[in-house]
C-alpha cells in the first residue's frame, strides 16, 4: 500500500495540483498582458509551439533526454509566442473576439508543421500522447519537472501589484512608473516555461487558462493580489474533479482528462459568451 501511494498516488495528485494551478495562472498572465479575456496559452499558439519544440528535439536527438526536450520546447514556445504577439500588434484589432480567431489560425499552422514533422520522421505516436492530457501514467521520476511550475505561482503572487498595473495598458503603466517591456518579457518566459513543462509531462489541458481566470475575476475583480491564489486553487480543483470523472465515467477504463476538461470548459466558455459577462 505504501509503495502504491509513494510511486503512483502521490505523484499523480501533486501533478494535478501543479499543472492545474499553474496553467490557470498562465492564462491569467496572458490575459493581463494582452488586455484580452480570451487570451491563454491554448488560444495564442503557445501550446502548439511547445508540442512542435518537443517533436524537433526528437528529430535532432533521437534519444533525447528530458532536459533536451524541455529546452527545445521552451525556446520554441517563446519564439512563436513572441511572433504571435508581434503579429497581433501589427493588425488593427478592435474586437476582443478577433484575437482568439487569429490564434486558432496561427495554432493550426503550427499544428500542421508539427504533423508534417511527425509523419516524416515516424513520431506520430509521440505527438498523439502530448495532445491528450492524462495523468494515468504519472509515476515517480516522471513528474518532477512540474515543480518548475511553482516559479510562475510564486512570481505571479510576488509581482501581482506590478502585473495589475500592466493590465492597464502600456501607456498607462509607463506613466505610473512601470517597466512595461520587462514585465512583458517576464510574462512570456513564465507562460512558455509553464506550458512546456506541462505539455512534456501530462499533455494538453484545454480551456483551463481561459475559463478559470474569467470566472474568478468576475467575482474578485482585476487586482491580481486578490485573485492569483484563488485562480490557482480553482484551477487545481477543476483538474482534480475532471481527473476523478475520467476514472469513473466508464470504469474500470479511464478516459483522457482533456476530454472531460474540454467538455466542461467549452460549456463554461459558451455560457460566459452567452451571458456577455466576459466583456464586462
Amino acid at each position: 500500500m505504501w509503495l502504491i501511494f509513494q510511486a503512483s498516488r502521490l505523484p499523480r495528485t501533486l501533478s494535478i495540483l501543479l499543472a492545474g494551478s499553474s496553467m490557470s495562472v498562465a492564462g491569467l498572465l496572458m490575459q493581463t498582458m494582452t488586455q484580452n479575456p480570451f487570451a491563454a496559452p491554448s488560444t495564442v499558439g503557445t501550446v502548439e509551439a511547445a508540442q512542435l519544440g518537443l517533436l524537433l528535439s526528437l528529430f535532432v536527438f533521437p534519444q533525447a533526454t528530458l532536459a533536451q526536450k524541455m529546452t527545445f520546447s521552451f525556446l520554441t514556445a517563446i519564439l512563436l509566442t513572441l511572433l504571435f504577439l508581434k503579429l497581433v500588434k501589427s493588425l488593427p484589432i478592435k474586437e476582443q473576439w478577433v484575437l482568439p480567431l487569429i490564434g486558432v489560425v496561427y495554432s493550426g499552422i503550427i499544428g500542421s508543421l508539427a504533423t508534417i514533422v511527425a509523419y516524416r520522421f515516424n513520431l506520430v505516436q509521440s505527438m498523439s500522447s502530448w495532445l491528450q492530457g492524462s495523468f494515468a501514467m504519472i509515476q515517480s521520476n516522471q513528474y518532477e519537472w512540474l515543480f518548475l511550475n511553482l516559479i510562475i505561482l510564486v512570481l505571479a503572487w510576488a509581482l501581482s501589484s506590478g502585473l495589475t498595473l500592466m493590465g492597464l495598458g502600456e501607456d498607462s503603466s509607463r506613466v505610473l512608473g512601470l517597466s512595461y517591456r520587462r514585465y512583458e518579457v517576464l510574462v512570456i518566459v513564465l507562460v512558455a516555461l509553464t506550458t512546456s513543462v506541462t505539455i512534456m509531462t501530462v499533455g494538453s489541458l484545454p480551456f483551463l487558462g481561459v475559463i478559470v481566470p474569467n470566472v474568478v475575476r468576475l467575482y474578485q475583480g482585476d487586482h491580481l493580489k486578490r485573485s492569483v491564489s484563488t485562480i490557482a486553487l480553482a484551477g487545481a480543483c477543476l483538474v482534480m474533479i475532471c481527473d476523478i470523472l475520467a476514472r469513473v465515467v466508464i470504469a474500470p477504463y479511464e478516459v483522457s482528462v482533456s476530454v472531460i476538461l474540454g467538455i466542461l470548459g467549452s460549456l463554461g466558455f459558451v455560457m460566459l459568451l452567452w451571458k456577455g459577462r466576459v466583456y464586462e
